[in-house]
C-alpha cells in the first residue's frame, strides 16, 4: 500500500545522488580545505571522496543483497534475519531515528545556509523568513507527489550542475596566479587526513541512496551511479578548490565567509555573454540547492510513510505538519557565526548515519551470509 518500486533509472539515480551532496558547502570548501593544508587545500576535498567511498560501497552491498528494498525494509532483515522479523523491527527503531533525526537537522541546517547566502549576496533587504517559507513550500509541494516525481524534477535539473561545477573554475584559471598552487609539499599526512574528514562532510547526501536505491527500477546499475556520482562530486569539489588557492590564495581565503561566491565576481571571462557571471551562478545554484533541500526532506518524509505502512495521502500530511517545527529549527541559531558553530556540531553527530549505520548494517549482513553459505554447504556436504 504504501511503496511503489521500480521506476528510478540509471541516470536518475546519478542525478539524484549529485544533487543531493552538492548544495551550500560548495561556497564555503575553498576556505575550509585550505585552513591547514594552505596551498595543498584541493587534497582534501580528494581525499573526503575516498573516504566517502567506503560508506557507499557498503550501502551498495546492502542494496545488491536486498534489491528492490529500502533501508526501511531491510534493516529489520539484516538485524533480526528472517526469521526473528519482530526483532530486528524492534533493533532497528534506534537506526530509523537517528536517520530522520540527521535528516531533519541537516535540511534545516541547508536550508538556512541557502537563506543566509540569499540575503547578504542578493536579496539584501528580504527578510530571511520570507527566503525559508517560499523555498519550504516549494520543497513541500514537491512532497505532494510520489517518488517518480522527485526523480523526474532532479533529472530535469541536473544538467545544469555541469555549468557552475566545470565553467566556473575554467573562467577563474585565467589568473595568472598558478604560482599559489606552489609548492606541492605535504608536511603532515595527519593535516591531510584531519582536512579529509572534515571536507568528507561536504558529501553528506549519498546516504539518501538507502532509500532511493530500493526504488530503482530492475536492471539498474547501482554501483555505476554510485561512482558517477562520487566522482563527478570529488572532481568538482577538487576544481572549485584549486581555483579558490589560484585566485585568492590561501591566505585570502580565509577572510571570506562565501568564498566560490566571492571568486565568481573576480573571474576574468565574465561569462562571454553575461555581464555579471556571479547572476547565472547563484541562479543555478540555488536550483542546486533546491533539489538538495528537496531529497533531504523527501527521504524523511517518505521513511516515515514506509515505516508506517501508509500511502501517499499520509506522507502530505506528514509532510505538512514537520514542515512547521523545520521551519523554527532553521532559525534557531542567532546569527552566521552560531551558524556555522552549530553546523560543525552537527557534523560529528552526522557520522552515525552516514558512516556508522551503513557500514554496521553492511558488515552484519556480511557476517550472516557467510554463516548461512556454511551452515547450507555442510547440510550439502552431509547429503
Amino acid at each position: 500500500m504504501g511503496k511503489q518500486t521500480g521506476y528510478i533509472s540509471t541516470w536518475q539515480l546519478i542525478s539524484i545522488m549529485i544533487s543531493s551532496m552538492i548544495g551550500v558547502g560548495i561556497l564555503t570548501m575553498p576556505r575550509t580545505a585550505t585552513m591547514t593544508l594552505h596551498e595543498m587545500g584541493w587534497l582534501g576535498p580528494f581525499v573526503g571522496g575516498v573516504i566517502a567511498m567506503f560508506p557507499l560501497l557498503a550501502i551498495v552491498y546492502l542494496s545488491k543483497q536486498y534489491p528492490g528494498l529500502t533501508f526501511v525494509e531491510y534493516s529489520p532483515l539484516v538485524l533480526g534475519g528472517r526469521r526473528n522479523p519482530g526483532l530486528g523491527r524492534m533493533l532497528s527503531y534506534p537506526l530509523m531515528l537517528l536517520f530522520l533525526s540527521f535528516q531533519f537537522m541537516n535540511t534545516g541546517t541547508v536550508a538556512r545556509g541557502f537563506g543566509e547566502v540569499i540575503v547578504t549576496a542578493v536579496l539584501l533587504e528580504t527578510p530571511l523568513e520570507v527566503i525559508l517559507i517560499t523555498l519550504f513550500l516549494i520543497v513541500l509541494y514537491l512532497c505532494m507527489f510520489d517518488p517518480e516525481v522527485l526523480a523526474r524534477v532532479n533529472e530535469l535539473l541536473f544538467p545544469i550542475m555541469f555549468i557552475p561545477a566545470f565553467l566556473i573554475p575554467y573562467a577563474t584559471f585565467n589568473s595568472d596566479s598558478w604560482h599559489n598552487l606552489l609548492p606541492l609539499h605535504i608536511d603532515s599526512w595527519k593535516e591531510v587526513i584531519g582536512t579529509g574528514v572534515s571536507t568528507f562532510t561536504q558529501y553528506t547526501g549519498y546516504e539518501l541512496m538507502m532509500i532511493y536505491f530500493g526504488l530503482a527500477m530492475p536492471g539498474a546499475r547501482i554501483a555505476l551511479a554510485s561512482w558517477i556520482g562520487l566522482g563527478f562530486t570529488t572532481l568538482a569539489y577538487v576544481l572549485t578548490v584549486a581555483a579558490g588557492i589560484v585566485v585568492f590564495g590561501y591566505e585570502e581565503l580565509q577572510h571570506l565567509i562565501w568564498p566560490t561566491l566571492e571568486m565568481v565576481k573576480t573571474a576574468q571571462r565574465t561569462g562571454w555573454f553575461l555581464e555579471r557571471l556571479e547572476s547565472a551562478f547563484l541562479t543555478i545554484w540555488m536550483a542546486s540547492v533546491f533539489t538538495t533541500i528537496g531529497n533531504m526532506y523527501y527521504s524523511m518524509i517518505y521513511v516515515i510513510r514506509l515505516w508506517f505502512g501508509k500511502g501517499i495521502r499520509f506522507q502530505r500530511v506528514t509532510a505538512v505538519i514537520l514542515m512547521i517545527p523545520l521551519f523554527y529549527f532553521s532559525l534557531w541559531p542567532q546569527n552566521i557565526v552560531a551558524f556555522f558553530s552549530f553546523v560543525k556540531k552537527l557534523t560529528y553527530y552526522g557520522y552515525l548515519t552516514t558512516v556508522v549505520i551503513p557500514i554496521f548494517l553492511a558488515i552484519l549482513q556480511w557476517c550472516r551470509h557467510s554463516s548461512d553459505r556454511t551452515v547450507a554447504e555442510h547440510k550439502e556436504g552431509e547429503t
